[in-house]
C-alpha cells in the first residue's frame, strides 16, 4: 500500500505593513475624516450680510370691492367686541355709509337677496359683535 501524501502546511499569511491594517479602522478613520471636512467647511462659509433694521411690513389693508362702494365694512371695527344696542346699530350703520343693517348670529347663512348697500352684523351668544360686512 502506498503511503499517503502528507497535506502541504498552509503557509502563514504575512502582516501587513502600513498604517492601518484592519478594515474596521480603515472604515472609521474614513468616516472621522469626512466628518472632520464637513465640520471644517461649515465654518468656512461665509453668512450673508443682513442689517438688522426695526421696519417692519404695512399692516394688510382693506380693499373696497367697487360694487360695494355705497357701503364700506371695513368703517364698523371699532364696534368689535361690544354689545350691540340700537344706537351702536346706527352708528354703524352711519359710519359705514350703509343704507339699511341688519343682524345675524355669527355663522348662519343670511336669506338670498344681497344688497351691497346693507350693513351685515353677527353677534356672537353673548351679543357681541364679532363681524361687520356688505352685502
Amino acid at each position: 500500500m502506498p503511503m499517503p501524501m502528507p497535506m502541504p502546511m498552509p503557509m502563514p499569511m504575512p502582516q501587513q505593513t502600513g498604517f492601518i491594517s484592519s478594515t474596521r479602522a480603515r472604515g472609521a478613520m474614513a468616516a472621522a475624516f469626512c466628518a472632520a471636512t464637513l465640520f471644517i467647511a461649515g465654518c468656512q462659509a461665509q453668512p450673508e450680510f443682513r442689517p438688522l433694521t426695526s421696519e417692519a411690513p404695512p399692516p394688510p389693508s382693506f380693499v373696497t370691492v367697487p360694487a360695494e362702494e355705497a357701503c364700506q365694512a371695513a368703517q364698523a371695527r371699532y364696534a368689535l367686541g361690544r354689545p350691540l344696542n340700537p344706537p351702536l346699530l346706527e352708528e354703524m350703520r352711519t359710519r359705514t355709509g350703509s343704507k339699511s343693517a341688519r343682524t345675524s348670529a355669527a355663522g348662519t347663512p343670511l336669506p338670498a337677496p344681497a344688497d351691497p348697500a346693507r350693513l351685515n352684523v353677527d353677534l356672537d351668544p353673548q351679543g357681541l359683535v364679532v363681524a361687520a360686512r356688505c352685502g
